[in-house]
């Protein structure tokens, strides 16, 4: 992946999927924390092939796509109160950062 995007910059079709399953991603995302007690929700994506994969992403999982230094850094700059989805748009080449 090569470009970090924000969510003004996501495209709509990611942005209607988290709009209208918003309670079972929460859902997803909760049960991650109970079991691994920090992490993410990852998305493997692509419009093109109507593909939207969706799992929680632990501390070691989400050190298998970045350096351990940067995972650290993003996770202890995640907004209080807030939900870091990590969305992997493959059609674009792009990822994006949306806290919920």
């Amino acid at each position: 992946m090569s470009n970090i995007q924000n969510i003004s910059s996501a495209p709509d079709y990611i942005n209607q999927f988290i709009h209208t399953n918003t309670e079972d991603l929460m859902s997803i995302y909760e049960e991650g924390i109970q079991n691994f007690k920090s992490g993410c929700l990852g998305f493997q994506c692509s419009k093109e092939t109507n593909k939207m994969d969706v799992q929680f992403m632990n501390d070691t999982a989400m050190c298998e796509l970045l350096q351990e230094e940067s995972w650290l850094n993003l996770k202890n700059n995640i907004p209080e109160n807030k939900k870091l989805f990590f969305i992997m748009d493959q059609d674009q080449n792009s990822v994006f950062l949306i806290y919920v």
